[in-house]
């Protein structure tokens, strides 16, 4: 029943996403009407398709029953570039 909520493909909407959030939102008894999968895929929309997965998670991870913006991780970059710079150094082998 959950992907009969699904009934377009919309492109740039990450389908593997919102089928989570529809079959959560079905397991917790509170299924999205059809207003609300719409307003759903039209919030989910405004941002790339790794941070909407990133807010579905966030919200089944949180238990919430709907979907909100959340910001997307911090990035470890300095750490792992200085990893990364360490790894790859060569000026010790300059002769």
């Amino acid at each position: 029943m959950a992907l009969e909520l699904v009934q377009q493909i919309q492109i740039g909407l990450n389908q593997e996403a919102l089928t989570e959030w529809i079959e959560y939102r079905e397991f917790k008894k509170k299924p999205l009407s059809p207003m609300a999968l719409s307003k759903s895929e039209k919030f989910l929309l405004k941002y790339d398709e790794t941070q909407q997965q990133y807010i579905v998670d966030q919200a089944i991870m949180n238990d919430w029953t709907g979907l909100h913006h959340v910001d997307p991780p911090k990035q470890q970059t300095t750490r792992q570039r200085a990893l990364v710079d360490d790894l790859n150094d060569t000026s010790w082998a300059t002769a």
